[in-house]
């Protein structure tokens, strides 16, 4: 495509004039490779619009950072915005096609360091793990049985017999309470009944904590 004399580069709302010549010299590896455009669709992979009758390049990025990207370009000085992250300048950076190696050592350590921060943040250290023994597929299918109900209609089943010995559990023990439950009969019948409830929630550990039970 061909571009007329002079080009219009429209960043986040604020514009910026330069001369097509000018734009072909900038150490900006995006607006050099506007010139080597050969279509309409190609130009848009690297603007967000364009303008042909005005010859205006749309962009939506930060206007005050690239203010100062083209500091850099008149004086060869590049330093971070103030009051701006300085991640995200970075990244308007690269966008325009700079690296970090165009900025000034000071900023290039603040840089430097927040980098480091962010890589330590979202990428910590981790333990070195113990490797886990290898589980038989049997008992793995009774741990999934009792640990998921919705895995099957057996596991459904032992989800609600469970739930069941739980509730005969706290009634016995509330039962237990009462005067008129302390007789020799009924004494016998909570005993009973109080070692099966806790024969089933002793297999039910043993099944869902097969290394403790090991």
């Amino acid at each position: 495509m061909k571009f007329g004399s002079l080009c219009t580069l429209n960043v986040g709302g604020r514009r910026f004039s330069f001369s097509a010549e000018l734009m072909k010299r900038l150490p900006l590896s995006r607006l050099s490779r506007l010139h080597r455009c050969v279509s309409e669709s190609e130009l848009l992979e690297l603007c967000d619009d364009y303008d042909r009758d005005r010859n205006e390049f749309f962009f939506d990025r930060h206007s005050e950072a690239f203010s100062f990207i083209m500091l850099y370009v008149q004086h060869g000085k590049l330093r971070f915005v103030p009051h701006m992250c300085e991640l995200s300048f970075y990244n308007e950076m690269l966008y325009w096609g700079l690296e970090s190696a165009d900025l000034q050592p000071c900023c290039q350590r603040r840089l430097d360091d927040r980098l480091s921060d962010c890589f330590v943040h979202f990428f910590p250290e981790e333990e070195p793990r113990c490797p886990e023994e290898p589980q038989s597929p049997w008992m793995e299918r009774m741990r999934r049985t009792f640990e998921e109900p919705a895995s099957s209609r057996v596991a459904q089943i032992l989800a609600f017999v469970s739930v069941l010995f739980v509730v005969i559990s706290m009634v016995m023990l509330c039962a237990s309470t009462l005067p008129e439950w302390m007789t020799a009969e009924t004494t016998d019948q909570h005993r009973i009944i109080e070692a099966v409830c806790i024969g089933w929630f002793t297999a039910e550990c043993i099944v869902r904590f097969p290394r403790v039970s090991g």
